[in-house]
């Protein structure tokens, strides 16, 4: 330490209001004991330009009364007093307007008052284990009670409440209809519903005898005790057959071996053909969206393939393309639609199945890549983009980061940046956090000393010119200093000076 310490410290102890008459870098000090609203057991300094002798301003950086604010148990709420958790981070209650939390419990104080919780714009008040009036009926009970209690039961439905099971079985009220079968080979069952949907009256009606059948052209009845009905096909289109067996007879209605259509065919269900099948003019396959033409064999389309729906699926293990060059989005006009370009593909890590993509990013109209990315939303991939490994690299201007990393790292070897006979030149910040070893002398102009070592046991300055470096050396006690010249000096004495 020093051999002489001189310090102007102007005191005082008997008055409660801040000091008017220190200069600047003086400290002041109330003795009078301190309270909230006096300036008692403070510590002051004073700062700012010095007019007429004293500082324009006066600061308070301390005292005991603070400190004072600090001394009692830790943990425990203690009036006037500043709050100070124990070991484990807690207090033992905390008071906050009418609001009391001790232990368990959230309490108000002022008497029958209310306590509301109310979160903000579309919070959530989230509650668990919720029990009403006490330990014994839950939320849930109170529910069930609740709402048992209030349903009721409509015309046809009978409700049964069941408080022991926290149960409301609902049911259909029975009706005068006797159960049991309606209808027979010459009656037909009726029945009469009412507006709830159910069966209030069942009974039978006869079968008429008499069957009218009518055609695409023409009609006839049919007396269903003497008249045969006849089912007879067209040449070279339908042939049909009848035979009985037992109590069924079997109408079979097919196609001849060679089958002539005049005009077009529509087949609107499923359609298989056992040889070659051969059509002059154009198909359609499929009337509507859910329509799916499937093959098992082979299909080689001799011209171009047009598909115009929104999802062509391709479940084959191996694609070969003669195509050079694949282009995506080829009907893109000139309206910017936000969405992405380029190839995703899915994978698994043996917990989830994933999904990435790599290719032209709309956004910041660069190359990206992503291995977990989320498509829910639409076909647009977005950070944090990941790594990808290549043998080299050939590119123009560089840009190293796109968040707050921004690191560049080598796995083995070293880092060479190599300006293949130019100049490095890095126009910012540089925190260099390993060692940094120099070929030459960092010159002071640069932000170095312009020397390899230093005198032993001494503390370097500036000369007067800022262009060098040199040395300081002391005794035991000494510090550096400045002179009345403003220049820095060893010495074993503080002397503040006058004011």
């Amino acid at each position: 330490m020093a051999n002489l310490t001189r310090i102007k410290i102007l005191t005082t102890g008997a008055t409660t209001s801040a000091p008017s008459n220190i200069k600047t870098g003086e400290l002041a000090y109330s003795y009078v004991a301190g309270t909230q609203s006096n300036n008692g057991d403070r510590l002051y300094i004073g700062t700012g330009a010095e007019s007429g002798g004293v500082a324009s301003s006066v600061d308070l950086i301390g005292g005991k009364y603070f400190t004072g604010l600090l001394d009692h148990v830790h943990g425990t709420l203690t009036a006037s007093s500043a709050l100070i958790t124990d070991s484990a981070s807690k207090l033992d209650r905390l008071n906050v307007d009418n609001l009391r939390l001790d232990l368990n419990t959230l309490s108000s104080t002022n008497t029958n008052g209310d306590i509301i919780v109310d979160p903000n714009g579309t919070g959530k008040t989230v509650l668990h284990n919720v029990y009403i009036n006490g330990t014994s009926d839950s939320l849930a009970e109170f529910i069930y009670d609740t709402v048992g209690g209030a349903v009721t039961g409509g015309t046809g439905i009978t409700v049964t409440n069941s408080d022991g099971a926290d149960t409301s079985t609902v049911s259909i009220t029975n009706t005068g209809v006797t159960a049991g079968s309606y209808g027979s080979a010459t009656q037909i069952p009726t029945f009469t519903v009412n507006a709830q949907g159910q069966l209030t009256v069942a009974g039978v009606a006869n079968v008429a005898t008499a069957l009218t059948v009518d055609g695409d052209t023409g009609t006839g009845d049919v007396d269903l005790l003497t008249d045969d009905l006849r089912i007879v096909g067209t040449a070279n289109e339908i042939v049909t057959s009848s035979a009985k067996a037992g109590t069924d007879v079997t109408v079979t209605v097919g196609l001849p071996d060679d089958v002539t259509i005049g005009d077009a065919l529509t087949v609107t269900g499923a359609a298989s053909v056992g040889g070659n099948f051969s059509v002059g003019g154009n198909v359609t396959l499929g009337n509507a969206t859910s329509d799916t033409v499937n093959t098992s064999g082979n299909l080689t389309v001799g011209g171009d393939l047009t598909v115009n729906g929104t999802t062509t699926s391709v479940n084959s293990t191996v694609i070969s393309l003669d195509d050079p060059v694949l282009v995506l989005a080829d009907n893109s006009g000139t309206t910017v639609d936000g969405i992405d370009r380029g190839i995703r593909f899915k994978y698994g890590d043996g917990t989830a199945t994933k999904e990435g993509f790599f290719g032209f990013d709309h956004q910041t109209e660069r190359f990206v890549f992503t291995k977990d990315e989320d498509f829910s939303g639409g076909e647009d991939a977005s950070s944090p983009w990941h790594d990808a490994q290549f043998g080299g690299v050939y590119a123009g201007d560089v840009t190293v980061g796109i968040s707050t990393n921004n690191t560049i790292t080598t796995t083995a070897g070293n880092l060479v940046l190599d300006s293949a006979g130019g100049t490095i030149d890095i126009n910012d910040n540089v925190d260099i956090s390993g060692s940094l070893v120099l070929g030459t002398d960092l010159a002071v102009a640069h932000g170095g000393t312009g020397m390899s070592s230093f005198t032993a046991n001494s503390v370097f300055i500036s000369n007067a010119s800022g262009n060098a470096i040199s040395f300081l050396t002391g005794t035991e006690g000494s510090i550096i200093q400045f002179n009345s010249s403003g220049n820095p000096i060893s010495s074993n004495i503080i002397d503040g000076g006058t004011y």
